[in-house]
């Protein structure tokens, strides 16, 4: 009898282990990047939202004694500008405060083209309901509503 014992693993079971491992990390991956994907365009809803809000807080307090608004731009990149006015985004007195631009994975389904949002000093009102949405390459979207009251969800 031989009682030779045999030590290591055979090249099947490496093959196997490698195959399982390499299986399971294209799984991860997609997972991650789906992942990745959802907290992009949930953080750039959230930005538009505050960037809302913030210019709606900025017209009732009647800050520089102007209306504030944000002007959405759907084109090539998508972004959108704050900027404070006496009348409207075409008066040549306006100030823009910030353009803030989406993520390339990120873009504008609503408005269409390029559109404004203005809120009066005092009241924060606007003269109609809006809203935005964005999207990104796996379908997935988020909608903002502005009331025409001003809130802002």
């Amino acid at each position: 009898m031989n009682n030779k014992q045999t030590r290591g693993f055979s090249l099947l079971e490496v093959l196997l282990v490698v195959g399982i491992l390499g299986i399971l990390s294209t799984i991860s991956f997609g997972v991650y990047q789906g992942f990745i994907r959802d907290t992009e365009i949930s953080m750039a809803a959230k930005n538009i939202v505050f960037d809302l809000k913030q210019a709606r807080s900025r017209a009732m307090a009647g800050e520089n004694g102007e209306k504030w608004g944000v002007h959405f731009i759907n084109g090539a990149d998508d972004y959108y500008e704050i900027f404070s006015t006496p009348t409207d985004y075409n008066d040549v007195n306006k100030t823009i405060e910030s353009a803030n631009y989406l993520s390339a994975a990120i873009f504008f389904v609503e408005p269409a083209v390029s559109s404004t949002i203005i809120f009066n000093k005092i009241s924060g009102n606007i003269s109609s309901a809006f809203s935005v949405t964005i999207s990104s390459p796996n379908n997935q979207t988020k909608i903002i509503n502005v009331t025409a009251v001003g809130n802002i969800y």
